[in-house]
């Protein structure tokens, strides 16, 4: 008879909390269910705006040789988890991130794609937010940032909220775009303007209006709100690229299974891109556009340099301000050289109906962009294809706020349908080595990802309903989209 009254006990208790995650989930996504009989499936096809562009730029008579021009880059960064109990990366990564790598990168401007902040207890228990590390994010980009800086939430930025204007939605008093995203109904984007063409990126906060504590929070939402202002982003006008970042992946995060997600989706014929973490590993991403062609490269920071635990106040917490509440930074570090190779770009990660692909064929000399605090006269660069060293000579022909560098090549040595490995190394005279590789092809041709589980996840039925209803219906209106998240 105990026994037979533990278990109606047990079987009320996971009735009365499966009753409750019910409701909360409902109350959260209310204004998913659309009261206007609005479908979200893409029935009709809309005609991609460049259809007629690509056959028109095959006609080209660009060819990519040694000029400076028509370039750019920005930086990417995802999951701070800024934290004022975890001395070991967190908060010192992102520290050492502003101080000792953006002035060098230089970047066009910084994208942050969410988890600003941790919001966790001492033991990882239970979830809060805690205004000092909104402190500590807020002021250290007034203090040290002097570039454009673009943030979004992500689901640990709004974790117990019950709503937006929550006194403790320390995002919208802290993030340096939250005014955007309350204007845009949680869509807002920006545009680069380049003598090549026009450049836009859309952010979208997909947090769910309502945030639940720790652990339910894992899944973003986008209200039929959000979906019209992304859609009115999306077919504002024709760019030459369209990037769309987002702290979720199209899958609403499907539990941290898997590797760095990494995926070529064969219908949209774009490209789903996540990066790793600043606040453990130290990553970031530096992405460039160079006439027209996207590649891409994650960096880890110098974590050899950078103390495994950084500095905690008298009450053992990790708050980096002085009492005039300013940001107490750690010692510069000085990273190595880090490569990112623009041409010919990495053939896994091309998407062929929407980038000049032809140019690497056409063009005459490879091209890549060096960041280091070192200058260009004490670098020396090696350069190798399919691990033989190329007599071929490299040369600095950028300036201070594009370090680009170029190398005579001959592509119709590798017009054999296969693809080729082209490897550079950039070595200062202090003995500092940065290398970076690029999987090549000369005929516009992909080559597989091969993303082991994390591109099986994105492309699995995990993430069905949600490809299906949101992210392909909106690459549907645009062809060149590449999507970022973390």
């Amino acid at each position: 008879i105990y026994m037979n009254k533990r278990g109606i006990l047990f079987l009320v208790l996971t009735l009365l909390c499966s009753l409750r995650a019910c409701q909360l989930y409902w109350s959260s996504t209310r204004e998913l269910r659309s009261t206007d009989g609005h479908s979200w499936s893409p029935l009709k096809k809309k005609k991609p705006f460049s259809e007629t562009t690509t056959d028109r730029l095959k006609n080209d008579s660009i060819i990519l040789g040694t000029e400076p021009n028509n370039i750019f880059y920005f930086l990417h960064v995802t999951d701070i988890h800024l934290s004022r109990f975890r001395p070991k990366g967190h908060t010192h990564h992102f520290l050492h991130f502003i101080q000792s790598i953006i002035p060098v990168v230089k970047p066009k401007f910084v994208v942050v794609t969410g988890d600003l902040t941790d919001a966790k207890d001492k033991k990882k228990v239970t979830s809060q937010q805690y205004l000092d590390e909104w402190q500590v994010y807020q002021k250290a980009i007034e203090e040290k940032v002097n570039v454009d800086w673009y943030d979004m939430r992500g689901n640990h930025d709004c974790f117990d909220l019950p709503s937006w204007q929550s006194r403790v939605n320390y995002y919208r008093t802290h993030g340096k775009s939250a005014n955007l995203v309350e204007q845009g109904k949680g869509v807002y984007s920006w545009q680069v303007n380049q003598p090549m063409g026009n450049y836009q990126f859309v952010a979208i906060d997909a947090c769910p209006k309502r945030g639940p504590s720790r652990p339910l929070n894992f899944f973003g939402y986008l209200t039929s709100k959000t979906m019209d202002q992304l859609e009115k982003a999306l077919t504002y006008k024709p760019f030459n690229h369209t990037f769309v970042f987002s702290h979720y992946p199209t899958s609403t995060m499907v539990f941290g299974l898997g590797d760095v997600l990494k995926s070529y989706d064969p219908v949209t014929k774009s490209l789903e891109l996540e990066l790793g973490d600043l606040k453990e590993h130290g990553l970031y991403r530096v992405v460039a556009v160079d006439h027209d062609l996207i590649s891409f490269v994650d960096i880890q920071l110098p974590v050899n340099q950078i103390p495994k635990r950084g500095p905690v106040n008298s009450l053992g917490l990790v708050y980096p301000m002085r009492e005039n509440k300013t940001i107490i930074w750690p010692d510069l570090v000085t990273p190595s050289p880090s490569i990112l190779i623009t041409n010919p770009k990495d053939a896994r990660f091309s998407i062929p109906t929407k980038e000049p692909l032809w140019r690497i064929r056409q063009s005459t000399h490879i091209r890549f962009l060096v960041f280091s605090p070192t200058t260009q006269q004490d670098l020396s660069v090696q350069i190798s294809i399919d691990g033989k060293l190329a007599l071929t000579e490299a040369t600095f022909v950028g300036n201070a706020s594009n370090p680009l560098w170029t190398a005579p090549w001959d592509p119709s040595l590798y017009e054999d349908r296969m693809p080729h490995k082209l490897t550079i190394q950039v070595t200062t005279t202090d003995g500092k080595v940065g290398k970076s590789s690029s999987l090549f092809r000369v005929d516009t041709n992909r080559v597989k990802i091969k993303g082991g589980s994390g591109e099986f996840i994105i492309k699995s039925k995990m993430s069905t309903l949600v490809k299906e209803n949101i992210y392909k219906f909106l690459l549907y209106w645009v062809t060149n989209v590449t999507l970022f998240y973390s």
